[in-house]
């Protein structure tokens, strides 16, 4: 597992939209999702979130963007749930970001769920 949490630090540490998951063997998707579970043991839930969005695993990646919610880590959980495209939990956590008040957040999670309603709403109010 050494070999494959090495390989992970690398990946996660570059742009994670250009790692392309189709191209990992199963078993080394396997094998990243048991290093991230173990970020989520230890409280790292964003290079987790950024392991499993490399896996393409959207259950997981939920799961512990829900748990960045519960932690008050409303910035991972963004993270999270656009990588899940989990329309219903990017409009909460939009919601949760414009009460920080991060307008630029919320828009963005408001985008990425295709509320075109509160994307106008925040373009005509702020």
């Amino acid at each position: 597992m050494e070999d494959f949490n090495l390989i992970l630090k690398s990946l996660i540490s570059k742009d994670i939209n250009k790692v392309h998951a189709e191209l990992l063997s199963e078993s080394m998707k396997k094998e990243f999702d048991k290093t991230a579970d173990v970020y989520v043991a230890n409280g790292n839930f964003s290079n987790a979130i950024k392991a499993y969005a490399i896996t393409g695993n959207k259950e997981k990646l939920v799961d512990t963007s829900l748990k960045c919610l519960e932690n008050n880590q409303p910035y991972d959980a963004l993270l999270g749930f656009s990588f899940a495209e989990d329309v219903d939990n990017l409009n909460k956590v939009g919601f949760i970001l414009l009460q920080i008040p991060d307008v630029d957040s919320a828009l963005v999670a408001f985008k990425k769920s295709k509320n075109e309603e509160m994307t106008s709403f925040i373009k005509s109010n702020f």
